[in-house]
């Protein structure tokens, strides 16, 4: 099992304009207009994620359970469709860096064990601290190859992953009506090779707390690809059958978030047979209700590229101009030469 686990973290840890017509003057200042807004959304994010940290970092407790509250009722989103509270737990379940020291992290739990203490009814409380642990253990593994891994990195990351399923376990209860629970015990479940009918129950009890949490999706599509317990063709089968299941553009969103997350961008593994015509039609649902970033616009030329949708990839270049993604591309050369980049080992 073990040695499926090289590549993790690049898929656990996160983060959307109108229809890419911009021949004319008019249709181009539009286009600027929602450019600079969208570099407002960028700054408003890593605001609200500064914001967190700071209240972290000085105990602020009652202040973080309001704003996760308020996340979590209002189901707030980011330009892009990313939602306020994964946003939210991208902060709180580390000190910031994963290769911080031992010292660092202890006391980010420790500080996780204080607000639990504060408020043990608490569903964000909890699901910070067991999603502490499941970094944590990732600490100790590495994120080399599994034949670099020592054996006493083994066993502090099985213990670890444990401690988070025990807090989530004992949680459930009190945190089983957030959707990032189900999200925090699929980590779990990838890493200790939960057979496939487990995960499915997570999503499906994720679907009834929240049908439009689309990272909960990601996962599983991400748990079904070859490389991990899923056989050829599987992820692309769970990819439709959500988006069918959540339905309309909500669903069509869903299935560009899959290709997003799972389908891009250097990955050794790929979904081949997911559809490019709903991966588009789902990119134009988030734009029409939240806008697009510029990372999702450059993934989607990414993604005509290797469809040869040529007249698609140009609208996207279009829009990009010389805004383009390192995360993507690898290379402004790969970017300007408009090549796909072979596939990342570590990713």
């Amino acid at each position: 099992m073990y040695r499926k686990l090289f590549a993790a973290l690049t898929f656990i840890c996160v983060c959307g304009y109108l229809p890419a017509q911009t021949q004319n003057a008019a249709e181009r200042a539009a286009a600027e207009t929602l450019s600079a807004s969208n570099e407002f959304d960028i700054q408003e994010a890593r605001g609200f994620q500064t914001n967190v940290r700071h209240l972290l970092n000085n105990d602020e407790f009652a202040k973080l359970e309001a704003i996760a509250d308020k996340a979590r009722t209002t189901k707030a989103h980011f330009r892009g469709g990313a939602w306020k509270l994964h946003s939210f737990y991208a902060v709180a379940q580390g000190p910031g860096s994963l290769t911080s020291t031992n010292d660092v992290w202890q006391a980010h739990i420790a500080r996780l064990n204080r607000w639990v203490a504060a408020y043990p009814n608490s569903p964000t409380s909890h699901i910070a601290l067991a999603r502490a642990y499941e970094r944590y253990a990732w600490k100790a593994r590495g994120m080399g190859d599994a034949n670099t891994v020592t054996a006493d990195g083994w066993k502090q990351f099985k213990a670890r992953i444990q401690q988070a399923r025990e807090i989530l376990e004992a949680s459930q209860s009190i945190a089983g009506k957030d959707p990032h629970w189900y999200w925090t015990m699929q980590t779990v479940a990838l890493a200790q090779g939960w057979p496939r009918a487990q995960v499915d129950q997570l999503v499906d009890h994720a679907f009834a707390v929240e049908p439009g949490y689309y990272y909960v999706y990601t996962n599983e599509a991400n748990y079904l690809l070859p490389r991990w317990y899923g056989k050829p063709g599987e992820a692309e089968e769970f990819a439709q059958s959500i988006a069918d299941r959540v339905g309309g553009d909500e669903g069509n969103a869903i299935y560009f978030h899959i290709a997003e997350t799972d389908d891009c961008c250097g990955k050794r593994d790929r979904l081949p047979n997911l559809s490019w015509d709903r991966v588009k039609q789902g990119f134009n649902a988030v734009e029409n209700a939240y806008g697009s970033t510029n990372h999702q616009r450059n993934v989607m030329a990414f993604l005509a590229i290797r469809n040869q949708d040529q007249e698609f990839a140009a609208q996207m270049f279009d829009r990009i101009g010389d805004d383009w993604d390192q995360g993507v591309w690898g290379s402004q050369a790969n970017f300007n030469s408009r090549t796909v980049p072979q596939p990342d080992p570590s990713k």
